[in-house]
């Protein structure tokens, strides 16, 4: 939403705590801190419409904290809207630990566009490059679920935590199967989209049974068939349904919850967790009605369990102790998606080296699977710096896939920069905008003059700027819990299930290693992953400190 934009603020930066719950009220170029005791408590919903009903005005936007952000739930979430989210890195565990509850937003202001005309004329053209894509198409109609479901039948995924990459007996759980329980509960035109999209890859639904039936919700996403379904072994509908709906109001991250409650079964399966730290709760895949108590259990840091795995999986792997650390499937503290890179080893180093653990959103080759003519592939990936190194549209393959990481990573860092949805640039399509498309943009939206060349010297220095960070934190190569590496199951366990070109994968540590060390080349850094003296001179930043504070 542009809201905070329309009220006069772009940017926001808050430091310190309250001593109370607060939240703060943001309005025509005016930020006002009011009390929150009475919002504390609430889930995101209740709260975001409590503000609504407070301030007299039902079009507040607000970013919100739910009961996981309150309890300092480490992969807690902010959230927007009914299920609009910033995940993953606990953001939500950092608004809680300043007793701030929610930012409201509310605006009449312009926003000043240097060329309007200019602007609308280009912006019909970027839409239709971006809803001509055959795989935008698709998401329009099913949304991501689509995106799970051939990674499913191709046997990609990650099933009963690490021990399966392919889930059987799911029809319920398909994106046929979602889509037409939102349309049996919301009708045809089910699909909404966030602000100003022409994709609408959101579905909205009611649960069609159980405790929540006729609850209002939206999603959900393949993380949450991942973090539900797939990886607990779940395969209701009403369970995906309710459970996608119990971490938007209690604002959690599905993927990370989901993740790290599957491994607590696995653990519990072996023997490492017994009815004594579940405090009786049987801990077995395939139970909905535990995967549910035990989402509610985290959130609300309720008994040892809940409260330990709250804490996310490296410290509660510490403190349950024995080998549970070894079935953690985990890069630098983030639990890795639902996904199983074992048969796609450029997938493997994006997860492998992503700045903010294993994630899907720092880089992405995900059009390796498509098999493109080298020649489409060395178009997309020569392009704006030049580059006539191996490329590979074998996903299978070892060779070429760190400059094609490397390349995907700075895309990304771009449309971060430019708040552009990444669904909508070449790591999902050939066809789709990248560093050619996006000069126009800004030129005729800021009136700044950027060269392709100059958006990918910004996104590499963002890049770099985020390694100087983990450096400072402590990152190590091989270092299991801070470092670029994987766990060893995916060099020592062969995949069981899925397609021809599936079936036996697992990756090659040396191969590997190799292609770290290509990965480090190319983006400036020694073969401990520490940043060259000359690559921080030509990007700017030899006299930043992050790396040795």
């Amino acid at each position: 939403t542009p809201e905070l934009a329309w009220a006069g603020f772009h940017h926001l930066v808050i430091k310190g705590k309250a001593e109370k719950p607060v939240y703060l009220w943001i309005h025509n170029g005016k930020i006002e801190i009011r009390d929150a005791r009475h919002l504390w408590g609430k889930s995101t919903t209740e709260t975001q419409w409590a503000i609504r009903e407070e301030l007299g005005d039902d079009d507040i936007k607000s970013l919100v904290i739910g009961q996981a952000g309150e309890n300092l739930v480490r992969y807690a979430n902010v959230m927007t809207g009914i299920k609009n989210s910033g995940g993953r890195t606990g953001m939500g565990a950092v608004m809680g630990s300043k007793n701030l509850k929610a930012i409201a937003a509310r605006g009449t202001m312009d926003i000043k566009i240097a060329y309007p005309k200019e602007a609308l004329e280009y912006n019909k053209s970027f839409i239709e490059q971006i809803t001509s894509s055959k795989v935008n198409q698709t998401m329009g109609t099913f949304g991501t679920p689509f995106i799970w479901g051939a990674t499913n039948t191709w046997g990609g995924v990650r099933c009963r935590n690490f021990q399966y990459n392919q889930q059987y007996y799911c029809d319920e759980i398909e994106p046929e199967s979602i889509d037409e329980a939102c349309t049996e509960t919301m009708g045809p035109y089910h699909m909404a989209s966030c602000f100003g999209c022409q994709v609408h890859c959101r579905a909205r639904y009611r649960i069609p049974s159980g405790p929540y039936a006729g609850v209002y919700d939206e999603g959900p996403d393949y993380t949450s068939q991942g973090g539900f379904c797939c990886e607990p072994d779940c395969a209701s509908l009403e369970t995906l349904l309710t459970a996608n709906h119990l971490v938007n109001q209690w604002g959690v991250d599905n993927l990370e919850i989901g993740s790290i409650i599957s491994w607590a079964m696995e653990l519990y399966e072996l023997g490492i967790l017994t009815n004594k730290e579940t405090d009786g709760l049987e801990l077995k895949f395939s139970d909905t009605e535990v995967l549910l108590e035990m989402v509610r259990r985290i959130c609300f840091r309720e008994g040892w369990l809940g409260d330990t795995l709250a804490e996310g999986g490296i410290i509660a792997s510490e403190k349950i102790g024995k080998n549970s650390f070894d079935y953690l499937i985990q890069v630098k503290g983030v639990s890795n998606l639902h996904s199983d890179e074992r048969a796609t080893p450029g997938l493997a180093l994006n997860i492998a080296t992503a700045s903010r653990g294993s994630d899907h959103l720092r880089s992405r080759p995900a059009i390796d699977l498509y098999h493109l003519p080298e020649a489409v592939l060395r178009k997309i990936y020569s392009s704006p710096v030049p580059y006539d190194g191996p490329l590979s549209s074998e996903h299978t393959e070892y060779i070429g896939k760190p400059w094609q990481v490397f390349w995907q990573e700075n895309c990304f860092m771009a449309v971060d920069c430019l708040g552009i949805c990444k669904y909508h640039t070449a790591f999902l399509g050939a066809t789709l905008p990248n560093f050619e498309d996006w000069p126009k943009v800004i030129y005729y939206n800021t009136g700044l003059e950027l060269t392709p060349r100059e958006i990918w010297d910004i996104a590499e220095r963002g890049n770099m700027m985020e390694r100087l960070f983990n450096l400072r934190e402590g990152l190590k190569r091989e270092d299991l819990k801070k470092g670029d590496m994987l766990n060893h199951r995916y060099f020592d366990e062969p995949c069981r299930r899925g397609a021809p070109d599936v079936v036996g994968s697992k990756l090659d540590r040396e191969k590997f290693k190799k292609m770290v060390d290509e990965f480090y080349e190319c983006k400036g850094l020694d073969q401990n992953g520490v940043p060259k003296p000359e690559t921080l001179k030509r990007l700017g930043l030899e006299k930043e400190p992050s790396h040795l504070l």
